[in-house]
């Protein structure tokens, strides 16, 4: 009996004392380190440039306010109705270049500004009534010849592609201009196409939106549409019009355009 207990105490012993070398070589290994995050899909942050094509659609209205077109003739149809419009559509092409920021993982803001060359040009007769007037003529031009904008981005981010809105300050190369009068007479009344005329650089406010792709690193490819509003500008002319009597009168006109293309870009 005496045998068999000290047999057993020799073996707890002999356990006790594996059991502290194991630990022991344990406290002497190296710690392995936590796994590193994973590094993320696309890094958006940087600065990039790049080119981009498509298509501006510039529409413009002319308003004649104080009856220019109809010559003062009172309840006679008016040689040049009141209101008429344009619509041209245009191909586009210019360069951007900007700068992302990216925060987390999924969200994307940035600044951008861009230049486009649009030469959206169209000259009509407006819609008239010329039986009063004999050898009458109206012609009117509407022209955008381009475009540039500097305007904020914000969106998110799955996996490669980005999704972002846009908005900011544009500024446009605009020109508005009509005329109304008699052909062939050069005194008050005769014909000009320009009694009323604007030809100036317009400031408006620009929003839309776009979804952007990353390529091998450094290539963003995109798709956006844009929209932007110039408001209204109002032109005088102080005179006769044709068959009229003198004064000042008021042409009100209205511009805005609308933007799709595609661009590329070189990220660095």
């Amino acid at each position: 009996m005496r045998g068999s207990t000290k047999g057993t105490l020799s073996g707890t012993v002999a356990l006790a004392a594996l059991a502290a070398a194991a630990d022991a070589g344990a406290a002497d290994m190296p710690v392995k380190a936590p796994p590193a995050p994973a590094p993320l899909l696309t890094d958006w942050s940087g600065f990039y440039f790049g080119l981009h094509v498509g298509q501006v659609r510039h529409y413009a209205s002319t308003l004649d306010v104080d009856g220019f077109g109809r010559g003062g003739l009172g309840g006679t149809p008016p040689y040049v109705t009141p209101f008429f419009d344009s619509t041209v559509r245009r191909g586009s092409f210019g360069a951007q270049v900007g700068y992302n920021w990216q925060f987390a993982s999924f969200v994307v803001a940035g600044v951008e500004a861009d230049i486009t060359s649009v030469a959206a040009k169209t000259t009509f007769a407006p819609p008239s009534n010329l039986l009063p007037c004999g050898p009458c003529a109206a012609l009117a031009t509407n022209e955008l010849n381009w475009l540039a904008t500097l305007r904020g981005r914000a969106g998110i981010t799955v996996a490669n592609v980005l999704l972002y809105g846009t908005a900011g300050v544009a500024w446009g190369g605009l020109v508005n201009r009509w005329g109304f009068g008699a052909v062939g007479f050069a005194g008050p009344g005769g014909f000009s196409d320009s009694y009323f005329n604007v030809d100036q650089v317009r400031t408006a406010f620009v929003w839309g939106g776009g979804i952007e792709a990353a390529f091998w690193s450094h290539w963003l490819v995109r798709l956006e549409a844009m929209r932007v509003d110039f408001g209204t500008t109002t032109a005088t002319f102080t005179g006769i019009p044709n068959n009229g009597a003198f004064g000042t009168y008021r042409t009100q006109f209205t511009n805005t355009a609308s933007i799709a293309r595609a661009a590329l870009s070189w990220k660095w």
